[in-house]
């Protein structure tokens, strides 16, 4: 009878244990709460805006679907550590968004505060037309 070598029997239940690798709920939770901030970043305007958070955000998110794709526990660790990345990255590209249209529109107010107040002191310093002498 010849012997079959450990490693020859050990070799299927090695591979079959790395195709069936499952990623853990935190990590597949994470993924899909930073691709929705991802989302919420863009419709915000942060894309159109360019900015580099929000690019650095998506990079970091894809380095995590990389090593998602690993399919190893290392993988998963590291992926959960980009996504959350990620995540902190694209809801500040988003408060930067939200931060600059508030800032454009206070100096809008500000600035028709501004003529408001030049017209009041214009109409002040103009004396006011005699009124019309009342006829009996």
């Amino acid at each position: 009878m010849k012997s079959i070598p450990l490693t020859a029997l050990a070799l299927p239940l090695l591979l079959q244990a790395c195709a069936s690798h499952r990623p853990s709920e935190e990590v597949t939770a994470q993924m899909a709460r930073t691709q929705a901030v991802l989302q919420q970043a863009e419709r915000s305007g942060a894309a159109r805006a360019s900015l580099p958070e929000l690019e650095q955000a998506k990079d970091k998110y894809a380095r995590a679907q990389a090593e998602l794709d690993k399919k190893s526990d290392a993988g998963d660790r590291e992926a959960l550590l980009l996504a959350k990345q990620a995540g902190v990255d694209a809801k500040y590209a988003s408060a930067r968004t939200q931060s600059t249209a508030q800032e454009a529109a206070a100096r809008q107010l500000q600035r028709g505060v501004d003529t408001l107040r030049i017209e009041k002191e214009r109409d002040a310093a103009t004396p006011p037309a005699a009124a019309p002498a009342a006829t009996p």
